[in-house]
């Protein structure tokens, strides 16, 4: 999330949705909700609010190329131009990056190969904080 978070004006914006990291930029403008729908949430994840107005087959269906990699999964972080910058073995955010970020606020967890930053989910879990809390900066695959 580091590289996404530097990407945050109209004329560079990336998005996270489920993990993958989109570069919106040249989609702004077709936005039908406008700009500024995008622009709220430049440089992070958007998960939650993504999904709640749209079909899970939008961004497929309207910005296919948006795609540049994943959160922790096979596409590696992202640098820049878009390419690989390494990271874990293979590839995505290390375990040690991920180990940084336990508190209240501040909560990634590891799910199925895939690093989630779950500050803003913590208040709404329905087993409340302590369940994820618990597994806060470490992978909790086996327990999810």
């Amino acid at each position: 999330m580091e590289e996404v978070a530097k990407h945050t004006s109209k004329s560079d914006c990336w998005v996270v949705v489920d993990g993958q990291v989109l570069d919106v930029t040249s989609f702004l403008g077709e936005h039908p909700g406008g700009e500024l729908a995008i622009l709220t949430f430049a440089g992070r994840d958007a998960t939650e609010e993504f999904n709640m107005i749209h079909p899970p087959d939008v961004i497929g269906k309207y910005a296919p190329d948006a795609r540049i990699g994943m959160i922790g999964g096979g596409g590696g972080a992202v640098d820049a131009s878009g390419a690989s910058s390494g990271g874990g073995a293979q590839g995505g955010i290390p375990m040690e990056e991920v180990a940084k970020h336990t508190s209240k606020s501040d909560c990634w967890v590891v799910v199925s190969g895939q690093v989630l930053d779950v500050t803003k989910f913590l208040g709404e879990h329905p087993g409340g904080e302590l369940a994820i809390l618990t597994f806060a900066g470490r992978d909790a695959t086996e327990e999810f």
